[in-house]
């Protein structure tokens, strides 16, 4: 006879998952961004092909406002079953309401809530299915966390960086208990420190609903490849993305 705890029970009790695609149409660094070609799709569609090849993701969806971005992720096989408000896509719109908004749909249409919700932002596009998976047994492992976020090692330690005071003088930004001058330690006497990317959060439902957070205050770390953790935010960075994209196609 066989005795399980809770954890047992929570660790191989199927999650219901979902993922959003959070795609806005107004791009003004690189216009048109989450259509225009990479590698010879549309960059949404590298973000929708991952998602639908994931087996814990049951659902895939898209949350845009633009017309042309549905269409393109239709075509790609998401979901897009509304077009997002335009005051959820200003360019200073958080995530949060737009999970909101998404959730609010589903529970408006009668829809099952998910257990937890992926964000796969277009702008990552070199995902892979292993750590996606591995984001998910993270958070099955873990009953007690709000989320997982992906993460990487920087190139720079932030406890050598610096703010300008309005005298013009620089002050370091962060301290450390016990060490007077961090700024002048070797790098590898600092503590580590980590830097989010948006490669993918896996966020609790009940964390977006009672905490009013993508993150909760539980948050697991998923590291992440350096070489995979692309974020495009303008020209320079597309072009780059493409090069990186058509190196490890060929496996290089």
């Amino acid at each position: 006879m066989f005795l399980f705890g809770l954890s047992d029970f929570v660790k191989f009790w199927p999650m219901l998952i979902y993922s959003l695609i959070p795609a806005r149409g107004g791009s003004k660094a690189v216009p048109h961004k989450n259509i225009r070609l990479l590698c010879g799709k549309p960059l949404i569609t590298h973000s929708i092909e991952i998602s639908l090849e994931s087996p814990s993701v049951h659902r895939t969806f898209v949350s845009t406002d633009s017309e042309q971005i549905a269409a393109t992720a239709r075509s790609a096989g998401a979901e897009v079953p509304f077009l997002r408000p335009a005051s959820l896509a200003q360019d200073d719109t958080r995530d949060l309401p737009v999970f909101q908004h998404f959730l609010d749909w589903l529970k408006q249409n009668h829809i099952p809530l998910p257990d937890a919700v992926f964000q796969f932002r277009p702008t990552s596009p070199a995902r892979r299915v292993e750590k996606i998976e591995e984001a998910v047994e993270l958070l099955k492992k873990h009953p007690d966390a709000d989320s997982v976020r992906g993460v990487i090692e920087p190139a720079q330690n932030p406890y050598k960086m610096w703010t300008i005071d309005e005298n013009g003088f620089m002050q370091p930004l962060l301290s450390i208990p016990g060490i007077p001058e961090p700024f002048n330690e070797p790098r590898q006497s600092l503590p580590k420190a980590y830097w989010q990317v948006g490669y993918l959060d896996l966020i609790r439902t009940r964390t977006i609903l009672e905490k009013e957070s993508l993150t909760g205050t539980r948050i697991l770390p998923l590291r992440i490849d350096g070489r995979d953790a692309i974020d495009i935010d303008d020209e320079f960075s597309f072009q780059l993305a493409e090069f990186l994209m058509e190196k490890r196609s060929i496996g290089i």
